[in-house]
Parts: structure tokens; sequence; C-alpha cells
């Protein structure tokens, strides 16, 4: 059975906003549909509004999106926080006065903190079980330095928890990415059936005037994305009240590229246009504890965020 492709003209996050627009105008001007053609009538309307709800739900799965949400925010808490943990295994190892078994520079440090700058939870968890290994291997050496049991037991509790949370997210997102997948046909005929229709109907009822925009999918996308300009997340890293020198780093839950940001001289940040949705955000700064929170961006709107780290 061949492949059912997409046959949308534009991002699918797009189809339920662009969905909204139409369907939002032709309820406005039903008068002039209907004078136009019989069929646009309030049992259209339902049945567009109905499909509408039904794409919403398929592209932006409310309940799927929260449990992401919580498994993201441990996932990039324990990388935060794996960076201290990191940083004193290092000076252990360097310390060390016995012999170990694999040379200082091989201990596995730098692929760890490579992989953990960067996000890579499948890098990180490889790195992490070859560091462990080693610093199991050499506890005789590390412990007179200060390198405990309970230093080893946090390490390799980390690693176990972001094995499980990087396999449930990638259920998650794949159980979502299939979803959506498996129902192309139904956005397809979403936008074949209401979308392209609704836009057929309108540009030609509004020919030569401005509310012939209200009714192009072109406009619309342009309205769209000039007005993810506007969505931007702001704040101050602060601590004991005192502005820091820190680091933002923004992660998507559902898909999209990370976005980084520096603070100023005062300890504010702004990160502009931004998608609509849920992100994960971590602060940092030298000698601070980072912290991760949540946060969400929505359309036109500015979201703050502060941080106080110790």
């Amino acid at each position: 059975m061949p492949e059912t492709k997409l046959l949308i003209q534009c991002r699918i996050e797009e189809v339920p906003t662009i969905g909204g627009f139409l369907i939002n105008s032709i309820t406005t001007d039903l008068a002039d549909f209907t004078a136009f053609s019989p069929i646009y009538n309030a049992t259209y309307l339902t049945n567009a509004n109905t499909q509408l709800a039904a794409i919403e739900a398929l592209i932006n799965p409310k309940q799927l999106t929260a449990e992401l949400k919580a498994i993201t925010l441990r996932i990039y808490t324990n990388i935060a926080v794996l960076r201290s943990k990191i940083d004193f295994l290092e000076g252990y190892i360097i310390r060390a006065t016995a012999p170990l078994t694999i040379p200082v520079k091989d201990f596995g440090i730098t692929q760890v903190r490579k992989a953990n700058n960067s996000g890579d939870v499948e890098k990180l968890l490889t790195a992490l079980a070859y560091l462990l290994t080693n610093a199991n291997n050499n506890m005789a050496a590390l412990t007179p330095k200060g390198y405990t049991a309970t230093q080893h037991t946090a390490l390799t509790t980390i690693k176990t928890q972001l094995n499980d949370d990087n396999i449930a997210q990638n259920a998650k997102l794949n159980e979502r990415n299939n979803k959506v997948k498996d129902n192309y046909t139904l956005i397809n005929d979403f936008w074949k059936n209401i979308c392209t229709d609704i836009s057929d109907a309108g540009k030609r009822i509004y020919k030569k005037t401005n509310k012939a925009d209200d009714y192009t999918i072109a406009e619309l996308k342009r309205r769209i994305r000039q007005e993810q300009k506007k969505n931007k997340l702001q704040g101050a890293i602060t601590s004991a009240a005192n502005p820091l020198n820190a680091k933002i780093v923004m992660i998507p839950v559902l898909e999209g590229r990370k976005r980084t940001a520096k603070t100023n001289a005062k300890g504010k940040y702004e990160i502009k246009s931004l998608k609509e949705g849920d992100y994960i955000v971590t602060a940092t700064a030298d000698g601070k504890q980072p912290k991760t929170l949540p946060a969400t961006i929505k359309k036109g709107e500015t979201t703050t965020l502060n941080f106080d780290l110790v």
C-alpha cells in the first residue's frame, strides 16, 4: 500500500492556526458565503469546527505534551546537575597519586562534558557508562582524594534516571509522530475540504478587495510568522539579588530548535521570535548551581521567567 503524503501548503504545526483563521472569517462573513453558495451554512460551520477540533487534538495533544514536559524537565534538570558532579570527579582524578588503570586524559571526562553540553542524551549515556566503569575500577585511588561511594552512587543514579527518561521521551515522541503520520489522510481532507475550500470561495467573493487577504493562505502564513516575532521570553538571573553573568538554554518539548542567550550587565536576558508551545529552560552561571524551569510561550505575548541561582 503506497505511503500517504501530506498535501498541505504550510508547516504541519500551522494547520490548526490557519484552519482556525479561515473558520473564524467565514463565520463572520457567513451571509456573503451563503449568497455565493447555499452549501455554506450552519451545518458547514459545525462540520468545519468539528474537524478543526480533531486536527488540533492530533497535532497538539495536551495530555501527551504534559507528560513529555515532565519527562523533559527531569532530563535537563539532571543534565544541569551533572555538570558540577563531573567537575568534582575530574578534580579527584587529576589529584590521584596511586596508579590509575587508565591515563587521566582517557578517563572519559571530556566525552561526558561534551555530550552533556550538547544535550545529546544518547551520547551522554554511553560516555557516562564508560566514565563510571573507570571510576569504579579506580575507587582505591580516588577515595583518598575525596571521591566517595555516595558520590559514585549519585552519578550512577543520574545515569539510570537519564536512561529511563530518554526511553520514555522517545516512546512519547514516537507515539505522537506515529499518530500524526497515521492520520495524514485526515489532515489532507481537512486541508482540502475546509481550508482550501474556504480560501477559494473567500478569494472569489472578495476579489480585488483587501478582505481577500483574510482568505489567502500565503497571507495567513505571513501573518502567523510575523506574529511569531512578538513571542518572546525575558527575565533576570540573579544570586542573592545580585545580577549574574549567565547563560539561558531553551529546549522545545515537542519539536523545534534549541535557543540560547546570555545576560547583559544587569543580569537580564531576552529571546525573541519563539514558536508557541512548551519549553524547558535552564540557567547556568559559573560557581552557581544551575536551575531548570518549564515555560509556555503564547501567541503575541512576552513570557517572564526569573532565576535565582545559589
